[in-house]
């Protein structure tokens, strides 16, 4: 246990990671919407971080790209900035969201937290002794990530088509 918290100490991603989530589950739960300005409370608002959220997404997709076809600088390139992007979208994720919702949209946010929760305990974090537990973590990170694709589609076309 020792040994993973000073590996978290080493890496800021990980730390600013957890109060980021630590803050989103707070406000989704408390249901206190932050909104910075007099937009705030606007579609205009809810457009601007959804576009955010969904580039910041789109991006992440380029690891497992680079993973498949590219080379390991590649692959290093892109898991440096995997880590911060994935930051900042749970930081964009808590100034979007009003709350955890129902049916789907609690389906939608559980996901979104469950990826970034699994991302934090990465093999940087997390020292996986076997090959097979660090492919299951590895598998249900994109399986989740997978699962999510659909879930904003569909929270897509709904809030724009009832707005």
């Amino acid at each position: 246990m020792t040994e993973v918290l000073l590996r978290i100490r080493r890496r800021p991603y990980v730390m600013l990671g957890l109060l980021a989530l630590a803050f989103a589950v707070a406000a989704l739960t408390a249901g206190t919407a932050f909104r910075p300005w007099p937009l705030g409370g606007t579609l205009t608002w809810q457009v601007v971080t959804g576009t955010l959220l969904l580039t910041g997404m789109g991006y992440q997709w380029m690891l497992l790209r680079a993973r498949t076809g590219g080379t390991a600088a590649d692959v290093r390139r892109h898991y440096a900035a995997h880590r911060w992007v994935g930051v900042g979208l749970v930081l964009v994720f808590a100034l979007h969201a009003v709350r955890f919702g129902h049916a789907w949209t609690s389906a939608l946010a559980l996901c979104f937290v469950a990826i970034a929760a699994t991302g934090l305990l990465n093999r940087e974090v997390i020292p996986y002794r076997s090959r097979w537990l660090y492919r299951a973590w590895l598998w249900l990170h994109i399986a989740l990530s997978s699962a999510l694709i659909p879930l904003v589609a569909l929270h897509i076309w709904v809030a724009l088509t009832y707005q």
